[in-house]
């Protein structure tokens, strides 16, 4: 079992490798594995791995057939629409914002979003007039990828809903999606009772497993203490309430004698612990880690039931094979990896052991081994680890298990029936939360709380794994010291950078704004930050941040903010939290005031590692014009430059034109205003006259950038054009040797068959 369902799950991992989709005649590929496998079996015991492989390739390939089947059409993206279907999620509201998948007719998901809604239920059947889109996310090193998320939660465009007459509810399904229905009935009884807290939310996700409008502050919070399990209902929620229901149930059997004659009290027990556990399960809408709780739990419980043991291994992959079969893409997502690889850790570190310990080593055993085991994934997954995972959890885990979730669940039973009681216990569950979340508030902020180390391929990841197991061998075992050899090559680990004279520039995709970095062989500057979209939503944050983590840059020599558009400015504030600026420059000092920013004022200079970085705009009469007072920079080397511009037009550059006609030339130019009409001055174009132009734009954006006029003028002068939309991140390496440059283009390099 636990060899087959390893190789199910290697064949599913080699199909997400794939840039295309193999042909669907690929499904057949297991027929002949199978006829060989029934003459082999006899001679070659294990032959039955190749046809798991296959099965495991075969059965990803239909899933994702099935799922591509269907596109939205290129001619109808940004048009209104009229379609009919079912609200399929609960509708999640933010100001005034409403978001919710939304099943159409043909059975496809779609993402939509509704401006001033009326009251929108699960299982309703709406008329709407929409706009859709295709499902399109920035694409960078390190970020967390938004398509492949979709894909795997089937949802195949988003778009928002038009104000329209044709807008109109036409029934209800009362049996469709009913277990969202049920949350949804659930939600607005907790919200009735909750206390207007800033920790209350959170109980909200403990009940129901929603955490959409978190702020990113409390995540950063959980992250840096490595308490993410805490807040996601998982194996350890509903492990806890299964032991707490089994020991009610079989204490309170036992008084009833006739109960006890027909059915042992350990076995109701039991029962009512696996009933127990799957309601909790459907309350959290069945997602991957309570689906792999849950089955891990029917395993055990059935063992139980039929007086067998069952061996934990071949419950880990069942629960594994069964997760794959339902949803081979489901390993698309960080919450599989993690959820997975966690458990075989606490089976694999706390099993093998000679003598029985006591309950407390046990748990802080528990807390070591998984503290340790998930170093390299987390690295992999979110660039940082915790270094005080091992003491927030033996403090955090316990509190929530017996001072928290015990309140939670009372209040769920208590609000069908006493919702004043359910207050009460919702009250105690806050008060509780809020403590817990004070201490571990305090912990983050240590400046020992967090290693951010680049990780940056499968090798490294590999060989680090293996050096983490085989520090987690039980002592006495010959090889633990050999550990320190597979860890090393992850500590000592140093990206590439360029050498004296070189550089890079990695224009980054986060959409609509932009953020460039440049590096150097002992310096890095970024220019602009990204846009910000909501309070607790910025790409400096989920964009900039991941990606230097990802590159190995743990600080920021020189930070230069073009000017206060919000699409520039926007993630500047989070990169200044989360890491050391030496020094910013930008045309808005007043904009940065918690920080000592000087103007970018022309004729600034300065060198770094034989790559020379100078201001060409604005002067000082310039610097209240907006977007006309953006900082204009060029860097070059001895035999390259490049040209970034922020937002720019036609007044700026007719005044570098004028000014600084013979400092114009750049090999590479970030488009001024990302390609807008109101910039691309003739003379502009022509005097900086750049082998490669470059878009930093939003997928259909609702400025239409870059402008067809602009587009054109490029192409007049045999310039080659790149928008980031359409490659993601842009990355160029320029050498003080040699004229020729060729970008390398994230959605080339690393496409997956998902992509458009």
């Amino acid at each position: 079992m636990i060899l087959f369902a390893l190789f199910f799950l290697l064949g599913d991992v080699y199909l997400q490798s794939f840039s295309h989709l193999p042909s669907m005649l690929c499904v057949l590929i297991p027929l002949p594995i199978f006829i060989a496998w029934i003459f082999l079996k006899k001679y070659f015991h294990y032959s039955y791995v190749l046809l798991a492989l296959s099965l495991g390739f075969a059965w990803s390939a239909w899933y994702a057939h099935t799922l591509l089947a269907w596109s939205l059409p290129t001619e109808l993206e940004g048009k209104p629409i009229l379609v009919t279907g079912l609200i399929a999620s609960l509708p999640i509201t933010n100001k005034e914002e409403t978001t919710f998948e939304f099943e159409l007719s043909h059975h496809h998901l779609v993402r939509l979003v509704w401006h001033d809604c009326p009251a929108l239920h699960v299982g309703d059947k709406w008329q709407l007039m929409v706009r859709l889109k295709r499902f399109h996310a920035t694409q960078n090193q390190g970020e967390f990828d938004f398509e492949a998320w979709a894909i795997q939660k089937k949802l195949r465009a988003t778009g928002t809903v038009i104000i329209s007459e044709k807008n109109k509810f036409i029934s209800h399904k009362p049996y469709r999606y009913f277990i969202n229905q049920l949350r949804q009935n659930l939600l607005q009884k907790i919200l009735l009772q909750l206390p207007g807290t800033n920790t209350s939310a959170w109980l909200i996700t403990l009940i129901l497993g929603e955490h959409s409008n978190m702020p990113q502050t409390d995540w950063d919070v959980l992250r840096n203490t490595g308490t993410n399990h805490l807040m996601a209902i998982a194996g350890l929620h509903i492990g806890l309430l299964a032991s707490y229901v089994r020991y009610s149930v079989a204490k309170i059997w036992r008084y009833f004698p006739y109960l006890v004659l027909r059915l042992p009290a350990a076995l109701a027990g039991t029962v009512a612990a696996l009933i127990a556990a799957c309601l909790y399960s459907a309350l959290a809408g069945f997602s991957l880690p309570t689906q792999r709780a849950c089955l891990m739990l029917i395993v055990f419980s059935l063992g139980i039931l039929r007086k067998r043991k069952i061996n934990i291994w071949h419950s880990w992959a069942l629960a594994l094979l069964i997760v794959l079969i339902w949803n081979p893409l489901s390993i698309l997502t960080e919450s599989f990896c993690l959820s997975f690889f966690t458990i075989a850790l606490i089976i694999y570190g706390m099993s093998g052991r000679l003598t029985e310990k006591g309950i407390w080593w046990k748990w802080g055993r528990m807390q070591w081994v998984i503290g340790w085991g998930l170093i390299p994934l987390s690295l992999a997954l979110f660039q940082q680890a915790s270094f005080i995972s091992l003491i927030a959890n033996c403090i955090a885990i316990p509190w929530m298990g017996f001072l928290i979730l015990p309140f939670c669940i009372f209040a769920i039973i208590f609000l069908w029936v006493m919702p004043f009681v359910a207050h009460w216990f919702l009250n105690l569950a806050d008060k509780s939360l809020s403590y817990l979340w004070y201490f571990l508030s305090s912990l983050s902020q240590l400046k020992i709380a967090v290693w951010h180390q680049a990780m940056p391929n499968h090798t490294l990841l590999f060989i680090s794994i293996i050096g983490f197991l085989l520090l987690l061998l039980p002592a006495g075992l010959p090889g633990r010291f050999l550990s320190v050899i597979w860890i090393a090559p992850l500590i000592f680990y140093k990206p590439t950078k360029p050498i004296l004279g070189d550089f890079t520039l990695n224009v980054l995709d986060v959409g609509q704004g932009l953020a460039v970095v440049v590096q150097t062989n002992r310096h890095t500057l970024l220019y602009d930050t990204g846009p910000k979209y909501r309070d607790h939503f910025d790409m400096g944050e989920s964009i900039v941040l991941p990606y230097l983590y990802s590159i190995g840059v743990k600080k920021i020599d020189k930070l230069v903010i073009s000017h206060g558009d919000l699409d520039h400015i926007g993630g500047a504030q989070a990169i200044l939290k989360q890491l050391p600026v030496k020094s910013v420059m930008t045309s808005v000092p007043e904009a940065l005031p918690t920080i000592s920013a000087q103007y970018c004022l022309s004729g600034y200079t300065w060198q770094w590692d034989e790559v020379t970085f100078t201001f060409l705009y604005p002067t000082p009469e310039k610097l209240h014009l907006k977007n006309d007072s953006s900082c204009v920079l060029k860097i070059e080397n001895a035999k390259q430059s490049i040209l970034l511009t922020g937002d720019i037009e036609k007044s700026a550059e007719k005044d570098l034109v004028t000014r600084v006609p013979e400092k114009l030339s750049a090999a590479i130019l970030v488009a001024p205003h990302h390609g807008s009409k109101t910039s691309g001055l003739a003379a502009f174009i022509s005097r900086v006259h750049p082998q490669w132009v470059i878009y930093a734009t939003g997928y259909r954006n609702r400025y239409h950038f870059p402008h067809a006029s602009i587009v054109n003028a490029y192409q007049q002068i045999q310039a080659i054009q790149l928008n980031t939309v359409a490659t993601g991140t842009i990355q160029f390496n320029l050498q003080k040797d040699k004229n020729a440059v060729q970008p390398e283009l994230y959605r080339v390099v690393h496409k997956h068959y998902w992509f458009d």
